[in-house]
């Protein structure tokens, strides 16, 4: 089996929500699926979050890669779909970013060989791919400034993070760690596959080089040591960051593979898809 990976989407950054058309779509995927024609399709797509600000484009996208793309489609959520970003949204899930990852994960759901991930595992072909969405803790910067206490943590959380304002129903930026953290127990002695939206290496090895030093990768890491340890999975698949990674450790094999921002993917030109393969 070809598993193809993708993350941090930000689809309306691209595509306006009336401007999502299949033409649209297709024309902008195409090349970067097929890396400009030059590979084939793989059996599978991951998702590993930020697929987009608004529910219903991001779900019309979707079945746009599943009807021209791929027959199966595995998501997990990431801090951006946890977004309202405007009045509109705001009320449509009455101020409450759950009720809109709620929607969100039941509009995949619905669609068959569509699946978001919220602590479960999925079996395709035999292959079993756990997924969460995860979310940062406190470890990077226990490690490297132990100086700084939690109420610090915080208001660096505040005044760097758009976390703070935008997603709705938390006040502390480890409020939804506890909750993905439970979660990753209940599936990581029981999938081939990982799949989560944040960094599980706070090793700064494992971080782009152009971020050491700095506090705030303790909102783009968690430790994620005691599942790849003592867990099942031989691949573990994640996002969060805009840039590529891929690292070994305890014969697990890390990537992160994002599409990024307009302005860091050119358009989706600087863009190729990375893929591995698993069999039984």
């Amino acid at each position: 089996m070809t598993i193809d990976i993708l993350s941090d989407l930000h689809l309306d950054f691209y595509f306006k929500p009336s401007l999502a058309t299949n033409e649209n779509v297709l024309s902008f995927f195409r090349p970067i699926f097929t890396n400009n024609k030059t590979r084939e399709i793989g059996d599978v797509l991951i998702i590993a979050g930020d697929i987009g600000h608004y529910n219903e484009q991001n779900i019309e996208v979707l079945k746009i890669f599943q009807k021209e793309f791929y027959r199966h489609i595995i998501c997990v959520l990431g801090n951006h779909d946890y977004y309202l970003v405007d009045s509109e949204a705001k009320y449509t899930f009455e101020n409450d970013s759950f009720k809109r990852v709620e929607d969100m994960r039941k509009l995949i759901n619905e669609e068959k060989n569509m699946y978001c991930l919220d602590g479960e595992v999925i079996e395709i072909e035999g292959i079993r791919f756990g997924g969460a969405d995860s979310w940062y803790d406190d470890v990077y910067v226990k490690r490297y400034y132990p100086q700084f206490d939690s109420n610090h943590i915080n208001l660096l959380w505040k005044g760097n993070i758009n976390d703070s304002r935008l997603i709705k129903g938390i006040n502390r930026f480890d409020d939804i760690s506890k909750l993905e953290t439970q979660k990753l127990e209940e599936i990581y002695q029981n999938c081939d596959v990982m799949i989560t939206h944040v960094n599980p290496s706070i090793d700064e090895e494992h971080i782009n080089e152009k971020y050491h030093n700095s506090p705030i990768n303790t909102f783009f890491t968690f430790d994620g040591s005691k599942f790849y340890k003592n867990g099942s999975m031989k691949y573990w698949v994640f996002g969060h960051t805009h840039d590529e990674i891929e690292y070994g450790m305890e014969n697990v094999r890390f990537l992160c593979n994002p599409l990024g921002y307009p302005n860091e993917s050119q358009y989706g030109d600087n863009i190729k898809m990375k893929s591995f393969l698993v069999s039984l």
